[in-house]
């Protein structure tokens, strides 16, 4: 049945597609997904104030919907605004729905130290100036940031770009990089999610996904330990939790 176990509530900025894509591709029988959009469609400051605007409202609605947790997505809407915003954004959201939540910066940060990284590669589809603004942040939180490198893909066709090319791309990047002690691929747009596995085996070392890191943070939460096998070290780890 669906939701029978737990229903995960997702603010998704965009329209939501890869994202339950990617979730129903590991996540655990009778843990349901529920989402709600901002239907933005640019890079633009504008479109993001505009999301971050509907961010209460929908956070009450999911509440209503008796989700159990709440992830908010679109790390460029947060980072944009400065260290600490994404504490702001959780405490409305916990405030209005009475349920745990995260944002996908915070449960970036948060898996990235679960991994043990501290020099972080970067490899993602965003503008230079949205992967300069993550940078600033991830580094404001005590992360050094090795290479950070964006593919300045339209925001309508992140969804579009095939999984190899993504791997190519981040394998490209880890080469450029040099030593650092994990790959994070940002945004939930694009199917990175697919290719952490395979990058892991092939580069023995943690790699770090978006959409990944937000439901580590609300499995973990929740108290969901089931063994998750062939996509990646982060979710492998949810068994070993004590």
């Amino acid at each position: 049945m669906f939701g029978s176990r737990k229903r995960i509530g997702y603010i998704s900025p965009s329209v939501l597609e890869v994202v339950p894509f990617d979730f129903y591709r590991f996540a655990p029988e009778g843990v349901g997904l529920v989402g709600v959009t901002c239907n933005i469609d640019d890079w633009t400051q504008e479109h993001f104030d505009r999301a971050l605007g509907q961010v209460k409202e929908a956070a009450a609605y999911l509440g209503a919907r008796q989700v159990d947790y709440i992830v908010h997505g679109g790390g460029p809407l947060v980072v944009a605004r400065g260290k600490g915003y994404e504490d702001l954004i959780v405490n409305d959201i916990q405030a209005v729905a009475k349920v745990p939540a995260t944002t996908g910066v915070r449960s970036g940060m948060e898996a990235l130290r679960h991994v043990g990284a501290r020099r972080i590669a970067i490899a993602s589809p965003y503008p230079e100036r949205h992967n300069a603004a993550l940078s600033a942040y991830l580094t404001a939180q005590g992360f050094e940031i090795v290479r950070a490198e964006g593919k300045d893909l339209p925001f309508k066709d992140m969804q579009n770009l095939p999984p190899a090319d993504i791997h190519a791309f981040a394998g490209g990047v880890l080469a450029r990089a040099g030593a650092c002690d994990a790959l994070y691929l940002p945004c939930p747009q694009w199917q990175a999610a697919q290719v952490i596995d395979a990058i892991e085996r092939e580069r023995s070392l943690p790699v770090v996904c978006y959409t990944h890191a937000n439901f580590f943070a609300a499995f973990r939460t929740l108290g969901i330990k089931d063994a998750i096998r062939g996509h990646g070290r982060l979710l492998a780890s949810l068994s070993e939790i004590k």
